[in-house]
């Protein structure tokens, strides 16, 4: 019992860690970092056909609109990814929220048309 309450308090000590980087990552990302460029590969669902975007600041897609917010080196432990903070505007709803290069399963944004995968992001 109480070596399963001190792995959770590990895990979740992790966890917190990892919210406070992307957290401190961010706000550095508006005071500093203007050289900041991502390549994503878009998949349009509805055609079969992927996309590969580069771009620095803003990007418009047909109905999309991608801004980059902040780009950013994560490595903790054993954890090491690229990730990019990536704002997305359609018509119909707005997202904010990461992108990750390796580690797919956490990247959040869904669309019925399109699938966005971070391939790069760079400082």
């Amino acid at each position: 019992m109480i070596v399963q309450m001190i792995m959770l308090m590990l895990f979740l000590l992790k966890k917190l860690l990892i919210i406070s980087f992307l957290i401190n990552s961010f706000f550095y990302s508006f005071l500093y970092a203007k050289d900041k460029n991502v390549s994503l590969l878009l998949l349009d669902k509805s055609s079969s056909t992927k996309y590969q975007i580069d771009f620095s600041d803003d990007y418009i897609f047909r109905d999309l609109t991608l801004e980059l917010v902040s780009c950013n080196f994560l490595e903790f432990d054993k954890y090491i990814d690229n990730i990019a903070l990536i704002k997305i505007k359609n018509k119909d709803q707005n997202f904010i929220g990461w992108f990750f290069k390796y580690t797919d399963e956490l990247n959040i944004y869904s669309n019925k048309i399109y699938e966005i995968s971070l391939l790069n992001c760079t400082n």
